[in-house]
């Protein structure tokens, strides 16, 4: 192995919402770009959106993405062209996650406007950094939705609901410490196990 190639500790990423969108039309996915961290270094994680194929393109979504562990290090909040249309938000990061997420597209057939019709389309992104850590440690991530709206057809513009057979996105991300830190838990683990004989 080259002198200058570092090892990278685990950090398994385990989604459930590719199991789900297989089953069900209308979905959200929660997508992490790079599964494997040290402590400091970033990841994007971004929300897409699957609807059914007698739709023609999704027109609003209002939801949140939950940090079921509080366990924080999220930023750069943004969301994706074309769903950051009039009247959206990226949302803003509380203790619990992030909040006030609102994504939509115009399909305005008068005017010429068509809604990007892309399955699943892409609509949110934020970066998570990984703090120091001293222990193995689990990001678990969902979102909740409350709007989940899809244009029906191309030349009307007309909207509908699909929030009733939603299947929310899930992510659950293993942290592992840098190998220095394991070292050490290591050995205190060692420790202790002579410390009862």
């Amino acid at each position: 192995m080259p002198a200058n190639r570092r090892i990278r500790p685990a950090f398994v990423v385990l989604s459930v919402a590719g199991f789900a969108a297989a089953a069900h039309s209308q979905s959200i996915q929660i997508d992490v770009a790079d599964a494997t961290l040290f402590p400091g270094e970033s990841t994007t994680i971004t929300l897409s959106a699957s609807y059914g194929a007698g739709d023609y393109a999704i027109a609003g979504i209002a939801t949140e993405v939950v940090d079921l562990l509080g366990r924080g290090g999220f930023s750069d909040l943004q969301l994706i062209a074309p769903m950051a249309g009039p009247g959206t938000s990226a949302g803003m990061v509380v203790p619990s996650g992030v909040q006030g997420i609102i994504a939509g597209q115009l399909n305005f057939p008068p005017a010429m406007i068509y809604a990007d019709p892309t399955n699943p389309i892409a609509f949110w992104s934020m970066t998570f950094t990984l703090g120091d850590i001293t222990s193995r440690e689990i990001l678990d991530l969902e979102t909740r939705t409350t709007r989940f709206d899809v244009y029906t057809d191309r030349m009307s513009g007309r909207s509908e609901s699909r929030l009733d057979d939603l299947v929310e996105g899930r992510g659950s991300i293993i942290l592992l410490p840098a190998p220095g830190g394991a070292a050490v838990l290591g050995l205190g683990a060692l420790a202790m196990g002579r410390r009862r004989r």
